[in-house]
């Protein structure tokens, strides 16, 4: 009994903690490992939200309202947000792309405006494109950290000016983008440490340079399932980069001046002309 008691009082003395300091014990644990009701209403409140139409319990019909009501009661309160990860398959789901396309233009002006530093959007539509236009507001998130697309089309509405000014983590999967777009978005980068391209449509050419670039250790390109593209070069010179993962066809590379390279993996990628120069290097894999 004396046992119980103390465990209770530990417990209560958790609760009793900021709610800044229970939002950051929070964000490490899943709904599942709640108990007490005061907890329940913090996590309510917690800093990371993670929605995935697939794994939603209720009526899928729904999910866009129960996504929407959460970022505005959010937003009503006043709270910030950390990491917001948005997962959409409609294929012939009941609810209609136009709906979802017309609430993602309202959702990430509020995600703007809460904060958030971690934005993670991947979208699976039925229609004819299957792809969907970015919202122009979410390149003018100066608080974002990490940003992911998945099936996003770059090249509507880009701001004159990118405030990227804290982004260190880019990730583009099965986007299209022009290469004028897309050297614009990463020459508003300064603090990048890793970019990753995926099946990306569009790109000609790739060039990263030491003097844009200056922290940037991860670099990945795969292009495996795009064989119709036209070909894309890919020029990188800079001193800080530690790994690079280039895979796909029509794919001609010349590196230099990567005296810290630990790791080297190229795939497909056409020998000539290929010049690599790395002192370093630790670990070196190339396929044809």
């Amino acid at each position: 009994m004396e046992k119980v008691k103390r465990d209770s009082l530990s417990i209560d003395r958790i609760s009793n903690l900021p709610k800044d300091i229970l939002h950051r014990i929070l964000f490490l644990l899943s709904q599942e490992d709640l108990l007490s009701k005061s907890w329940r209403y913090i996590w309510c409140t917690r800093p990371n939200l993670d929605f995935s139409d697939i794994e939603f319990n209720g009526n899928k019909q729904d999910f866009p309202s129960t996504v929407d009501k959460t970022l505005q009661q959010y937003y009503d309160q006043g709270l910030s947000l950390e990491k917001f990860r948005l997962y959409l398959s409609l294929l012939g789901k009941d609810y209609s792309y136009h709906e979802s396309v017309l609430l993602l233009h309202k959702w990430i002006p509020l995600l703007k405006a809460m904060g958030v530093k971690e934005f993670c959007l991947s979208i699976l539509f039925d229609h004819t494109s299957g792809i969907t236009d970015m919202p122009s507001v979410v390149f003018k998130a100066e608080s974002l950290e990490l940003l992911h697309l998945n099936r996003c089309n770059l090249g509507q509405n880009i701001p004159e000016n990118i405030p990227f000014v804290r982004l260190r983590v880019l990730r583009l999967s099965n986007v299209s983008v022009e290469n004028e777009v897309f050297e614009k978005i990463i020459s508003s980068c300064p603090l990048l440490t890793t970019m990753s391209l995926d099946g990306c449509k569009g790109l000609k050419t790739i060039k990263l340079e030491k003097k844009i670039h200056k922290h940037l250790k991860h670099f990945t390109f795969i292009n495996l399932m795009n064989r119709t593209a036209e070909k894309c070069n890919i020029e990188i010179d800079i001193p800080t980069l530690e790994t690079i993962e280039i895979m796909g066809s029509k794919i001609r590379c010349s590196m230099r001046n990567l005296s810290i390279l630990k790791t080297l993996s190229l795939g497909s990628v056409e020998q000539s002309p290929l010049c690599i120069d790395a002192q370093n290097i630790q670990s070196c894999m190339l396929l044809t």
